[in-house]
């Protein structure tokens, strides 16, 4: 849109009318209340220079009367800071690749801060997603929760299909053997993906726990080898992460160091020979085990403890992190989904 010095009322209220139906159209989207694209598109398809004079009339009064009442409310409830231009230069970006993907950060130094209450405890290395689908966020901990809840919905499927044989003979087994069979292959993929994805969240949540605090605090003050440790993430090992990250990043210290063992010493060995499989044993300095004995003895109990103890892990240090208080949703629904699957198989 060029821009004049000297416009006319009706140029005025012409483009005032663009940015506020521009503006609704993006808080709509955000709100998913808009089911197509093309409905998306309706605000810049007008031509408002060229609409009759009672029409502009007519949008300026639904502006001062609804739209503008409307938009501010969604905005004072999702947003600091942001305006009807800002929501409107939302849309403008949002139009070009029919959807935005923006780190949190970025999103917010371009439209305006978003409220707490919006992000749910989420952490601030999260990506915010616009699409049809409404205003999302994206971040590795709740993609690999979700994993998870998958692989333990597979793991409870599996153990349900196998109940129906556990007290028959072997002749009786033998005429099931493809459905056993099915059961089995389901089961033991779930224990190698509950070992897997277990790992992953967990550095993942470390990795970001070490983000976050690098982003928000002076880590100048900290030792040469505490800043590396924090910022060359690819280069320090899980077991430095799990021990070292909450001692620097926390004032406190009452961390439950068991589970870390628990998680280093029982969980670690299992992942780290399905993701290196060999026929080698692990060196002696790592612990000297054999490999493919771990893969093959990986059952259900060991899958659930990786679990359990994650999710322990986890929300201690988030609570020394955080204080004491409601735990991010992606944790909540994790545990839920564990308690769940241990009720329906105790």
């Amino acid at each position: 849109m060029t821009v004049r010095k000297n416009i006319s009322g009706r140029e005025k209220e012409a483009r005032i009318l663009q940015q506020s139906n521009q503006a609704a159209a993006a808080a709509r989207l955000m709100l998913k209340e808009i089911s197509s694209w093309e409905e998306f598109l309706e605000p810049s398809t007008i031509d408002y220079y060229d609409l009759p004079r009672r029409q502009l009339k007519s949008g300026k009064y639904d502006i001062k009367t609804r739209l503008s009442q409307e938009i501010k409310s969604f905005c004072n409830k999702n947003f600091q800071g942001i305006t009807e231009s800002k929501l409107s230069k939302l849309y403008e970006d949002i139009k070009a690749y029919r959807g935005l993907e923006l780190p949190l950060k970025e999103f917010e130094s371009k439209y305006g801060k978003v409220n707490p209450a919006v992000i749910k405890g989420n952490p601030s290395h999260l990506t915010v997603h616009i699409s049809l689908w409404g205003l999302q966020f994206l971040f590795p901990e709740d993609i690999l929760t979700k994993d998870l809840i998958v692989a333990l919905g597979i793991l409870n499927k599996s153990e349900n299909q196998l109940k129906q044989f556990r007290d028959k003979s072997h002749q009786q087994l033998t005429s099931s053997k493809d459905q056993i069979k099915d059961g089995v292959r389901q089961k033991e993929f779930a224990q190698r993906s509950i070992i897997l994805c277990s790992f992953n969240l967990m550095e993942a949540f470390l990795n970001g726990v070490a983000w976050d605090y690098s982003q928000n605090h002076d880590i100048t003050k900290l030792s040469k080898r505490q800043q590396k440790l924090l910022t060359d993430t690819s280069s320090a090992s899980i077991r430095d992460k799990l021990l070292k990250y909450p001692k620097i990043v926390c004032s406190s210290k009452s961390f439950n160091d068991s589970k870390s063992e628990l998680f280093l010493d029982i969980i670690k060995p299992v992942r780290d020979s399905l993701v290196h499989p060999s026929p080698f044993s692990a060196p002696e300095k790592f612990g000297g085990y054999d490999k493919l004995r771990k893969i093959y003895d990986l059952n259900e109990t060991t899958a659930i403890q990786a679990v359990e103890t994650l999710c322990e892990l986890i929300d201690n240090i988030y609570e020394n992190i955080n204080g004491v208080g409601k735990k991010p949703v992606w944790l909540q629904e994790l545990r839920e989904k564990v308690s769940k699957y241990e009720k329906e198989n105790s």
